[in-house]
């Protein structure tokens, strides 16, 4: 079949016994397969590559050129250090690596012994590490060693904690949804209140007829009990229709292992927090109903209340509208936040852009002569594809790492205090002829990388407009040079690119010639960028057989369009969108139904009291004004308690804004607008009833 790439990972043999995992066929590492090369391969290699056949263990597979021995498969669902990883190499401790004493690319797994804590652990290991730095002091294994608990190392870098002043995507979706139940929460205490005030007269009837406060407490607790069971049902339906949607907007901060059934747990929650909203926002109402003299209602109009319960109907609604406020503002600055970050100047051309990346195996290609050759070959080939405008190697693709830093300094400048370090460091990346200008990256001043620039000429770099500003800020950089370990003449500027992120600013980069890339550079390129006319993955198979013309085993993946990694850079802000702004409209649809619902209440309570103003000749006009009026005072008090608490709460969102601040204005204004708007759509229909009661039923009520 075609060569692939693998996610390897090399491990001691006794690394599944320390976790304890079980294997799904054959076995696991013993103690001598280090010395043999063995392998354990994932679940989904074995059916996808080795053809789910049981066989195949005890098969021999080609790795990197090298034969490997399959001794056994794990399962799907271990996903261990990250993610599903495909192949397992055993290895070993040589004496020669253990004399290097450079270990600092392992990870150490242990398990603890019982009764053993991570910070008794800890301090053990400080003595350690210690030791060993006063054994070896030119290594850096006397710096301070770090452990965590798998569980955290696994999650924490993705979720960061509740008290953390960066709260991650998951955090923040959280506070929303804390905000939508209180909304609906406080439209439940309000349903309460107003069902009790009704239904005076026939509570007060079953008192007299011998119910006690306790009976009637607890009728009005079974109902509210019913009501949550019904919505229970109906949100779980709509919930199961929706989940399909909701998985694929999982951040992808979150763990490759993360998965949300919608059973077990999750129902157990659901259920939970149903339960504790009738408990405490619908058992206040029924206590105060069941405590109320029922005795004097029969003495009064069925529908007459007092001001205190009128009071807290308005103080729930305030309480509502505010917390909207707070949803729509999040939502809102994460809208103006994302339309920022797609206005945002990239300093590259994405459409028509494709990305595959070969990464060459040291055993096939060991030296830099070989490594060049291939790529000079592939670029031979795919240039002279049809639909090819330009193709160039590097060694990483904007957006495709967020690394690779080092020191870059003006000639003859003495190296900067550590405090100074970071202001001269710049993101350096090595790249052929024909790689700026398949990325459109504007060519400012000077040339761009060309055929002159090969081993035996002098050596050479460009620079973006960030670096030249930074290392000579009023002189012109052609021909100065760059000392970053050895001195490189600078032949040309380019423009800034946004290679860490779409929302960070450029970084000051270099780019030095595919032919002089020198040990420096930790990693030669290997990323191929192709400029196409039309569709660029319609391209992509040609591409691959031109890799293949020549080296056919040459693994080619991560082959897509730019605007895929674009999009996925866009993700997160997409998924945090999506959802906060669901939300939001959740929470200003519950907002109108409990203002329309208070003011719905107090028209129907109030009818005697408009059919005499009718009456006495009040217009039809003028009693919509005061229902009106009546809502948006209502608006007007919540917004402005929901804009305050709205300017404390957004800045726990300020790492997810880009260009916009937490106290926006525009944003501000924009949300009491809907709001006000909303609250008089929500008061139309009251205010449409009482300006049609007949004076006449009014009388009727009264008497």
């Amino acid at each position: 079949g075609e060569p692939e790439r693998l996610l390897s990972v090399r491990t001691t043999s006794n690394l599944f016994d320390t976790i304890g995992l079980m294997p799904l066929l054959g076995r696991t590492f013993a103690p001598d397969d280090g010395a043999s090369e063995a392998v354990v391969v994932s679940e989904g290699f074995w059916l996808r590559r080795l053809g789910g056949d049981p066989a195949a263990v005890g098969r021999t597979i080609t790795l990197d050129g090298s034969p490997h021995l399959v001794v056994g498969v794990v399962p799907r669902d271990f996903r261990f250090p990250a993610g599903e990883i495909d192949v397992f190499v055993a290895t070993e401790f040589s004496p020669a690596v253990l004399a290097r004493n450079n270990t600092y690319y392992w990870y150490l797994v242990a398990k603890l012994k019982p009764g053993v804590t991570a910070e008794s652990a800890r301090a053990e290991m400080r003595v350690i590490s210690a030791a060993l730095g006063a054994e070896s002091p030119n290594t850096g294994l006397g710096a301070a060693v770090t452990i965590v608990p798998l569980r955290e190392q696994l999650v924490s870098t993705r979720t960061p904690s509740l008290t953390s002043a960066d709260p991650s995507t998951l955090t923040a979706l959280l506070g929303a949804v804390a905000l939508v139940l209180l909304i609906a929460c406080a439209n439940v205490a309000n349903l309460m209140l107003a069902r009790a005030t009704v239904r005076q007269r026939e509570l007060s009837i079953r008192k007299a007829l011998g119910a006690g406060r306790g009976r009637v407490l607890r009728q009005l607790l079974a109902e509210s009990c019913v009501i949550a069971a019904l919505s229970v049902v109906v949100g779980l339906g709509i919930a199961a229709a929706c989940f399909g949607y909701l998985t694929r907007l999982m951040p992808s901060t979150l763990p490759a292992s993360t998965s949300v059934p919608l059973v077990g747990r999750v129902l157990t929650l659901t259920i939970a927090a149903a339960c504790a909203t009738v408990a405490l926002f619908g058992a206040g109402p029924a206590f105060a109903a069941a405590r109320r003299d029922f005795g004097a209602a029969f003495g009064r109009t069925v529908g007459t209340h007092g001001k205190r319960a009128r009071r807290l109907r308005t103080t729930l609604v305030v309480a509502e509208i505010a917390l909207t406020v707070v949803l729509l503002s999040g939502a809102g600055l994460l809208l103006r936040s994302y339309r920022a970050v797609l206005a945002a100047d990239t300093g590259f051309d994405a459409e028509g852009m494709l990305v595959a990346e070969t990464a060459l195996p040291n055993q096939r290609y060991p030296d830099a002569a070989s490594r060049t050759a291939f790529y000079q070959r592939v670029l031979e080939r795919v240039r002279a594809l049809p639909g090819v405008e330009n193709a160039g190697y590097t060694n990483f693709a904007p957006l495709l790492f967020k690394g690779g830093r080092g020191l870059a300094m003006a000639e003859g400048r003495p190296r900067p205090e550590p405090a100074e370090l970071t202001r001269n460091l710049a993101s350096n990346r090595s790249a052929s002829p024909g790689y700026l200008e398949a990325l459109g990256v504007p060519l400012i001043s000077g040339r761009s990388i060309d055929a002159r620039d090969t081993p035996d000429a002098a050596p050479v770099v460009v620079i973006n407009e960030s670096l030249a500003r930074a290392q000579w800020p009023d002189e012109d950089p052609l021909g100065r040079r760059l000392n970053t370990g050895g001195l490189l003449t600078v032949v040309g500027v380019v423009g800034d690119m946004r290679q860490m992120g779409l929302d960070v600013p450029a970084d000051p980069e270099l780019y030095v010639p595919l032919d002089q890339v020198g040990s420096a550079f930790f990693m030669g390129p290997r990323q191929l960028v192709v400029r196409t006319s039309g569709d660029p993955l319609a391209l992509a198979p040609a591409v691959r057989r031109a890799i293949w013309d020549v080296d056919p085993d040459q693994p080619v993946s991560g082959v897509r369009a730019m605007s895929e990694v674009v999009d996925a850079e866009l993700g997160n802000r997409n998924t945090q969108l999506t959802l906060t702004g669901a939300f939001a409209l959740v929470a200003l649809v519950l907002a109108a139904v409990g203002l329309s619902g208070v003011l719905s209440y107090t028209v129907s309570q109030s009818t005697s009291e408009i059919g005499l103003r009718m009456a006495l000749g009040a217009e039809p006009q003028s009693v919509v004004r005061a229902v009106v009026r009546s809502a948006l005072v209502t608006a007007v008090l919540g917004i402005g308690v929901g804009l305050i608490a709205a300017y404390a709460l957004t800045r726990m969102i300020a790492s997810f804004l880009y260009g916009v601040s937490p106290a926006d204005p525009a944003t501000a204004i924009t949300v009491a607008g809907v709001l006000l708007l909303v609250a008089a759509i929500a008061a139309f229909v009251p205010a449409l009833r009482a300006a049609s009661v007949n004076p006449m039923t009014g009388h009727r009520a009264e008497g």
